[in-house]
């Protein structure tokens, strides 16, 4: 699954590991773009933000995620 944000207007993307198991790919991304961010940590909401990129990913029928902006 390929995941797409962006961080202080850069775009970056983020290739999840093969599992199905939306709770342990959720726990990856997050610790992917907190230890790749560490200006994300303040984030208090990044755990929702990435469950719902992923809900709504899964709804369009996609692989493709699209988390938006996690700077704000």
């Amino acid at each position: 699954m390929q995941i797409s944000y962006q961080v202080a207007g850069s775009p970056h993307t983020y290739e999840t590991g093969p599992s199905e198991d939306l709770a342990q790919i959720s726990r990856e991304i997050e610790e992917h773009l907190r230890q790749s961010h560490p200006e994300l940590a303040r984030n208090g909401h990044l755990a929702e933000k990435i469950t719902d990129g992923l809900l709504n990913g899964l709804a369009g029928d996609t692989t493709d995620v699209e988390l938006g902006d996690l700077s704000s």
